[in-house]
């Protein structure tokens, strides 16, 4: 699944989750979402880094909003994270067109109202489990959030679509997936898996589906153009390298 991270409303990758390791990319993200569509991509992960670590953006949540719309106009999923801490901000998302909306703080920190958030929307709402040397972070990577592990026993029990693994220190850094750990998490969690984090190759792909992922989502790889999309969604099966 490819990735769109928007910031200050342009399309950007961070380095293992450091704001201050930003990369911009002069690349129109409503553009970019369309040209993944055209190459085969069903659905679409998109992010809004600004919401993600709690300081919205005017510009980035404009460019999020049209690159949903964008999305539903040619019959594709949007995958949308980034600040979603409450009914309200999920019900908006659905509202404008959003198949998914990924939940990471909240499940983190308010697990009662994440579980909340999933009954009101069975089937539509993923867990992220952030990563970071056995912790789950929260606030855009910013702050801890507990044993990363741990949480998967609760999200068992939710109504969950399924969720999204990142390994932070590896986001960005095209060094291929932390396949070790994304195995422990897929053998954990009951659902489905996406993974994230270092994935650059079509063997990286291969080797997440063999960890136990359903999927994996695709970011700096692509947007430099190392990832061939086009050819991994026509060598995987649907919903496997989508």
């Amino acid at each position: 699944m490819p990735s769109v991270d928007v910031r200050g409303g342009q399309l950007v990758r961070l380095l293992r989750g450091d704001y201050a390791q930003e990369t911009l990319f002069d690349q129109d993200p409503v553009d970019l979402v369309q040209s993944f569509v055209a190459a085969g991509a069903p659905r679409v992960h998109i992010v809004d880094l600004d919401s993600a670590r709690g300081r919205p953006d005017a510009g980035s949540t404009d460019v999020v909003r049209a690159a949903v719309s964008a999305l539903v106009e040619l019959g594709a999923h949007a995958e949308v994270g980034g600040g979603i801490r409450d009914m309200a901000a999920a019900q908006r998302w659905f509202d404008l067109g959003a198949a998914f909306v990924v939940i990471g703080s909240l499940a983190v920190r308010d697990p009662a109202a994440a579980e909340s958030l999933c009954a009101a929307f069975p089937g539509r709402v993923l867990a992220g489990l952030d990563v970071s040397d056995g912790e789950a972070r929260a606030q855009g990577w910013t702050e801890g959030g507990g044993d990363a592990l741990e949480h998967l026993e609760r999200w068992n029990e939710w109504p969950l679509a399924g969720i999204v693994h990142t390994a932070i220190e590896r986001d960005g850094t095209l060094t291929g997936p932390a396949v070790d750990t994304l195995r422990t998490v897929c053998e954990r969690f009951r659902g489905e898996v996406l993974a994230s984090g270092g994935v650059t190759t079509i063997d990286d792909v291969s080797a997440c589906r063999d960890a136990g992922a359903a999927g994996v989502i695709v970011g700096r790889a692509l947007h430099l153009g190392v990832f061939d999309l086009r050819r991994a969604i026509e060598q995987f099966t649907a919903g496997t390298a989508s």
